[in-house]
């Protein structure tokens, strides 16, 4: 089995830690390490080759973080536009041997219980073994919004579901055969090729042409932007598995979290007694439940309850704990202020 890692997110909503050329995934932000090296690390066991998908823009910091993990033979293909899912994966399995089981993860989710994880691996990897299209279904633990879902029935799926409202996501929360998508996938590289050129003929071609030209320094691939601009964009879930009659669905009981946000990122750190998340550059005087992330200055806070405290080299981030899915509409204003360009 291939590791296939995807670092192509941006992680706007987490901005100003995330930024384009240094996105959430390599921020080094639990225990010294980034999501993507904990990602490296927790996949080594599964096999010996490793696959990375990444922009042009980090490929530098991606290499650094790849290479402090050295049990894994790695090749890095070099998007210079992005093109969602779907072409990710196809250069990626074009990349690969026709019955090797390629195991697809996001690069930027947070995973504990790993005896859990590779329980659910385990199952997958047989079922593609059996020629299908895994996906991985995670227990739902709360109605989110945010996500897709899953209906399950064992191990076949029975319908994806959009990002439901709050009511809806509700009513899938009392039935235990609803799962969140994960965006985790298994199966060979034939399989789901075969399954591309089915249903989206069009990715399909434009990214084995993409690959054929890439150019190539040694374990290193680079897609040509005039290539890359002819594949259509679009996600596996919509070109793929929402029409393909081969998806299979493992239910994973691991924890799981995307970290879309400031309040998940709360939710995860550890707190002091006054239920502000540690920081060395943290003093506070009756200040309660605030996120402090603290890249060098002291940050002092005084009578202040639940607020998000973000402060980087080039910007200072101040907001409300439970409103911090306005941080991707509030990067948009900074953006087109032009002051961070100064």
């Amino acid at each position: 089995m291939k590791t296939v890692i995807l670092c192509g997110g941006a992680g706007t909503r987490l901005w100003p830690v995330s930024k384009q050329e240094s996105p959430k995934q390599f921020a080094k932000i639990f225990d010294g390490q980034s999501l993507f090296e904990k990602t490296v690390e927790r996949n080594k066991d599964f096999s010996d080759s490793l696959s990375v998908v990444v922009n042009k823009t980090q490929l530098p910091l991606c290499k650094s973080q790849v290479h402090s993990n050295s049990s894994f033979k790695t090749s890095f293909l070099v998007e210079s536009v992005a093109r969602n899912t779907a072409a990710a994966i196809a250069l990626s399995a074009f990349h690969s041997n026709e019955e090797e089981i390629l195991l697809i993860l996001p690069s930027d989710h947070l995973i504990k219980d790993e005896n859990l994880y590779k329980e659910a691996v385990t199952n997958a990897s047989k079922l593609a073994q059996q020629d299908k299209l895994v996906t991985f279904g995670i227990k739902a633990q709360y109605p989110e919004t945010g996500f897709g879902y899953i209906e399950a029935d064992g191990n076949e799926v029975k319908s994806f579901k959009e990002k439901p409202n709050y009511e809806t996501a509700c009513e899938y929360i009392k039935n235990e055969n609803y799962f969140w998508n994960s965006g985790m996938f298994c199966f060979k590289a034939k399989i789901f090729l075969d399954e591309l050129e089915k249903y989206a003929p069009k990715i399909y071609e434009e990214a084995k042409n993409t690959y054929e030209k890439s150019k190539i320094d040694n374990d290193t691939y680079f897609f040509q932007e005039e290539d890359m601009e002819q594949i259509p964009s679009n996600s596996i879930d919509y070109a793929v598995m929402e029409n393909s009659d081969i998806v299979n669905v493992v239910p994973s009981f691991f924890y799981w979290s995307d970290l879309g946000s400031f309040d998940s990122l709360y939710s995860e750190l550890e707190k002091d007694q006054q239920g502000n998340t540690n920081s060395p550059n943290h003093i506070s005087l009756n200040s309660n439940n605030n996120l402090i992330v603290a890249d060098k200055k002291l940050i002092a806070t005084f009578d202040v309850d639940d607020l998000i405290i973000v402060d980087t080299e080039d910007a200072i981030l101040i907001g409300k704990r439970g409103k911090s899915q306005n941080v991707k509409n509030l990067l948009e204003k900074v953006r087109n202020s032009k002051i961070l360009d100064k």
